[in-house]
């Protein structure tokens, strides 16, 4: 009996002792379920705050780049990439606070989700611009739509009981190149938004072939300008100045030439203003300058004539706050005369950052370098700017001498009396006829410059010309 009992106790702390393990294996499994139920949900909030805007509330720019990466893949679909920009939003965001600005910027995202979902994505990628991507079948129908959509946008700001009227502008641009890379798809995109934002009628732009090939065209010579600068491509070309006096050759205007062994001449039209936009045309203006001072330094060596040479400075320098120091240290590397070089700039670089530019030309004025005012009566500010700036030279548009009237001709002789009333020479080009070169010699111009006596050239003929003394009269 004793040992019946003592079989019975041993079976029942058995049972237990199996009950004990079974519900402690299920309180693990049940803490470990709860453990990482939590950290997925910890995750999963981890990863929607990093892939969510926090003021729009939508996706953010990285969680656009992947899915639009898994759109790309379905390549029998019409795509089109767009941006959109909130105008003046800057100014909004200043009068009205940053608040405020943030609930407008909600206000946008929200109108460009009714457009856009479900057959797209879009994001805000900074500040007040948009992207999408949408599947299209007619491009201007979609065009349409977001014109309906965007033109009446009313944004109420409750506490000052006030209602403004929102302008966006939107450029779009056609994927033709399903493996092109995302980021210069919304590029391109935005070059449209830009040019919309120029255009008083249009508040959307598609990307066309013309400008898809300016694009392409900027890149390449983006691209290859640095190596360019290194291998010499940029050559100086100089088109000589001559005195209406005698015929002679008194000086010359050094441009520069791309000498691109791919594609030929690159005329400067197709660069300058590219590199102004890049800041790379400050390099390449000091290249042309070291050119011609090394020309001047071997020719005054050898005991050649040397004449005053001019050599075209971009508006850009304005920004350089070491400019002057450089030009000290090139003229001192080559040593020679401040008079031998004239430093030209458009009568548009003076009316841009007026106050900066004026401070630099003056100061270059006090160190002994002579300034040339160019294309002097193509801009509005030219008479206040010849009673602020201490220039040397007046160089008159081309513009003036086309126009044959007798009230262009006229101005012209006003001009020329005016600058050597306060001791400024004037400089004529795009001599182009007889007719041309006796009216200003008539008038009393001092200098001319243009096809009737010679087009730009290599430096070495125009060094043949200087040598042979040539007379340059007809």
């Amino acid at each position: 009996m004793i040992l019946l009992e003592m079989e019975i106790d041993a079976a029942t702390i058995q049972v237990n002792v199996y009950l004990l393990i079974v519900l402690v294996g299920l309180i693990l499994v049940l803490v470990g379920y709860s453990l990482w139920m939590g950290k997925r949900n910890t995750q999963k909030l981890i990863d929607e705050h990093i892939n969510i805007d926090p003021i729009s509330g939508y996706g953010n720019f990285a969680r656009f780049v992947d899915d639009a990466e898994i759109m790309l893949k379905y390549k029998d679909v019409n795509y089109v990439v767009g941006v959109i920009d909130i105008s003046n939003f800057k100014a909004i965001n200043d009068y009205y606070g940053r608040n405020q600005g943030d609930r407008i910027l909600k206000s946008v995202a929200d109108r460009i989700h009714d457009i856009i979902m479900p057959d797209g994505i879009f994001t805000r990628m900074f500040a007040d611009r948009f992207v999408f991507m949408i599947n299209f079948l007619d491009i201007n129908s979609l065009k349409y739509i977001i014109e309906t959509y965007l033109e009446d946008i009313e944004f109420e700001i409750e506490e000052l009981r006030e209602v403004i009227k929102i302008n966006c502008n939107c450029g779009m641009y056609i994927i033709e190149d399903y493996g092109e890379d995302v980021n210069m798809m919304i590029d391109k995109a935005a070059i449209a938004s830009k040019l919309s934002k120029k255009s008083i009628s249009k508040m959307v732009t598609i990307l066309d072939n013309n400008i898809n090939y300016d694009i392409a065209r900027k890149q390449k010579l983006t691209y290859k300008m640095s190596k360019a600068l290194n291998n010499h491509e940029f050559v100086p070309y100089i088109q000589p100045k001559v005195s209406f006096r005698d015929g002679h050759i008194v000086g010359g205007e050094a441009l520069v030439r791309w000498m691109s062994p791919e594609d030929g001449m690159i005329a400067p039209n197709d660069f300058i203003p590219l590199f102004e936009q890049n800041g790379f045309v400050n390099k390449v203006d000091f290249y042309m300058l070291e050119r011609i001072c090394a020309m001047i330094k071997k020719r005054s060596e050898w005991g050649r004539y040397t004449v005053p040479i001019s050599v075209n400075q971009s508006r850009m320098h304005v920004y350089d706050t070491v400019y002057i120091n450089k030009l000290i240290n090139t003229f001192d590397k080559y040593g020679i005369n401040k008079n031998n070089i004239v430093f030209e700039l458009t009568e548009s670089a003076f009316t841009e950052n007026t106050d900066d530019m004026i401070d630099l030309i003056r100061r270059m004025s006090k160190l002994g370098y002579n300034i040339s005012m160019d294309d002097f009566g193509c801009g509005y500010s030219s008479l206040n700017m010849l009673n602020l700036l201490p220039i040397s030279e007046l160089k008159l548009d081309k513009q003036f001498l086309d126009d044959e009237s007798e009230k262009s001709r006229y101005i012209i002789k006003s001009i020329v009396n005016l600058a050597h009333g306060l001791g400024i020479k004037i400089v004529c080009e795009g001599v182009e006829t007889a007719e041309q070169v006796e009216f200003l010699t008539n008038i009393g111009c001092d200098i001319a410059q243009g096809y009737y006596y010679a087009k730009p050239m290599p430096m070495n003929e125009f060094e043949k010309l200087l040598d042979g003394d040539v007379c340059l009269l007809r």
